[in-house]
């Protein structure tokens, strides 16, 4: 999977066509269940601010030969009707959220009308043109689907509003469009309901998002002494009573997002990744927490702060009810950098997977409850936090063959007030997509830190660590001096 954003997505020229969802009148009825927290918080921003910033995510992939339309059409019809997420969305007013319902059954897919385009630019600019007017969390429904047809292949879009989806969601989403479509496509009949029918036994369980919601709601309970609760409270002290911010100058002030600005690159190449991997493993901590900490060592080089604290993305699909949902089915976990006096990158690991497995002890308790427990101890000053989100593509279902279909995450660019990192893992190695304001200060702050990041990380391939059994060693022995990690 190429995780990138629409401005640096370089998708081959054709003829393209929109499929979108039309419900028919009287399929869109009202629904009791609220907005997920995470739901919320976009659709607080989107009141903010108004249509135009959506911050969709799209899914592409490419196949070989001509568009079987037919096939394609009932395909998405089937794709659609599996997942409630897709079956709803949310009417904004000035002080009230309503969730809104349709019945799959109650509608089709309407194609436009064939557009060519010659160049790549123009037509990138069209899809982030349609994907941001269509897939806005102040529309319904809030997503949509689009073909680039050339001579001898063609390219599938899902583009959707992140109220519908997340990372994990366009895995899903890609793998079993084209698993139905390509199932479609073997059937001499598409009016064969039994043979329809095989081709969808072969799914799994959809589960259900819109349950997920429900649960959510239900569970928001007074947790002011859970332990989970004072973890949040200490961390958000760390932060000074709000979310933690990029340390290095973006040239914005904080609530006052700039046009978003991007990098796209590849940090280590598959044989550089396994050693990188060895290396942390051998330290005590992963690969995640082995880019963090030279995260960490790389703002350390700056500004000598000791202490990173930063947000990320954690997945609740353990749960087998939500293991192949579509929503946007993650939690927002802290965990905090800090470098030791002698800024030794095998030391400084041992610190930060520390505080990601203190991070892990706090699944079960969902954002709304933190932020319900703790009320006025923390605030919202910037529209963006400080996150790093970490995938291993290769350990999710359906993705070995990726690179042949040359599947593509691709983001929207919107605008923005804080930095934020994705990190992906796949079998060419790791890459790193940034989102950051585009100043020139930004910009120059975030060529710095890049690079400074890439110097260290290429370091530590080329020079190792000290081993966990050392590092163990040292932290038995009272007597060792400053640069030892305090776990």
């Amino acid at each position: 999977m190429h995780v990138t954003s629409i401005d640096r997505y370089g998708l081959e020229p054709g003829i393209v066509t929109e499929w979108s969802l039309q419900p028919a009148d009287g399929a869109v009825t009202e629904s009791e269940v609220p907005p997920s927290y995470n739901q919320h918080f976009h659709l607080e921003t989107a009141r903010t601010h108004g249509m135009g910033r959506s911050v969709w995510m799209a899914a592409a992939f490419d196949l070989p030969g001509e568009l079987n339309r037919p096939a394609l059409d009932l395909a998405l019809r089937l794709f659609i009707s599996r997942h409630d997420t897709l079956h709803t969305g949310f009417e904004v007013g000035e002080f009230t959220t309503t969730r809104m319902g349709l019945d799959p059954d109650g509608t089709h897919i309407e194609t436009s009308e064939p557009v060519k385009f010659d160049s790549t630019e123009d037509l990138r600019a069209h899809l982030k043109k349609r994907f941001t007017t269509v897939c806005d969390p102040l529309t319904f429904p809030a997503y949509t689907f689009a073909t680039v047809e050339r001579d001898e292949h063609y390219t599938v879009l899902s583009a959707f509003d992140h109220t519908l989806v997340d990372g994990y969601s366009l895995v899903i989403a890609l793998g079993e469009l084209r698993q139905i479509y390509e199932g479609l496509i073997a059937i001499p009949e598409l009016t064969d309901h039994e043979a329809v029918d095989a081709v969808m036994s072969r799914l799994g369980d959809p589960g259900s998002f819109v349950r997920y919601c429900e649960l959510e709601a239900d569970a928001l309970l007074p947790v002011d002494n859970d332990p989970r609760i004072r973890e949040w409270a200490r961390f958000y002290e760390i932060c000074g009573g709000t979310s933690p911010s990029f340390p290095l100058d973006l040239g914005v002030e904080a609530g006052k997002p700039a046009p978003q600005g991007a990098d796209v690159r590849v940090l280590l190449d598959e044989e550089l990744t396994a050693t990188f991997d060895e290396i942390c493993l051998s330290a005590g901590g992963s690969v995640f927490t082995g880019i963090l900490t030279a995260m960490g060592l790389s703002v350390h080089s700056f500004t000598g702060q000791a202490t990173l604290p930063l947000q990320f993305p954690l997945h609740i699909r353990k749960d087998p009810r939500w293991a192949d949902a579509i929503g946007w089915l993650t939690t927002s976990a802290p965990i905090t950098v800090q470098i030791t006096p002698d800024a030794d990158f095998g030391a400084s690991l041992a610190h930060t997977h520390a505080s990601f497995r203190v991070a892990l002890t706090l699944e079960g308790v969902t954002m709304a409850q933190v932020r319900d427990a703790l009320g006025d101890k923390i605030r919202r000053t910037r529209t963006d936090v400080f996150m790093v989100s970490y995938i291993d593509y290769r350990k999710l279902p359906g993705t070995d063959d990726h690179d042949l279909l040359n599947a593509h995450h691709i983001s929207n660019v919107t605008v923005a007030d804080d930095a934020q990192f994705w990190i992906s893992r796949t079998n060419r190695g790791l890459s790193l997509r940034s989102r950051f304001p585009d100043t020139d200060t930004a910009n120059e702050t975030m060529v710095n830190f890049l690079t400074d990041l890439d110097r260290i990380l290429r370091e530590v391939c080329a020079r190792g660590v000290t081993p966990i059994g050392s590092v163990t060693e040292q932290l038995r022995d009272s007597s060792v001096g400053a640069g030892t990690p305090r776990i």
